[in-house]
């Protein structure tokens, strides 16, 4: 895995990822970035190639909530599926 490839082309359904908080994105000046963890179900592919994910359907591992999200927000994965 190459440091120009992006992590989440890796993420498999299972996977544990951390995920970019979404919530304050228009607040430049703040230097801490808010994480979640959550456990991926689903990988989305894109129209011109469906091997390439571009939305993951995770659970927050916290709360139980499941989203739907860009796959650019995962930050890096954190422990992958036993399968």
């Amino acid at each position: 895995m190459s440091s120009a490839t992006p992590e989440f082309l890796f993420v498999k359904p299972g996977d544990y990822v951390a995920i970019k908080n979404e919530e304050n994105c228009e607040d430049t000046t703040e230097k801490n970035i808010n994480y979640w963890v959550g456990q991926v179900i689903d990988c989305i592919g894109g129209a011109r190639n469906p091997n390439s994910w571009t939305l993951f359907q995770v659970a927050n591992i916290d709360n139980g909530e499941i989203t739907i999200i860009n796959a650019d927000i995962v930050e890096n994965i954190l422990k992958t599926s036993e399968s």
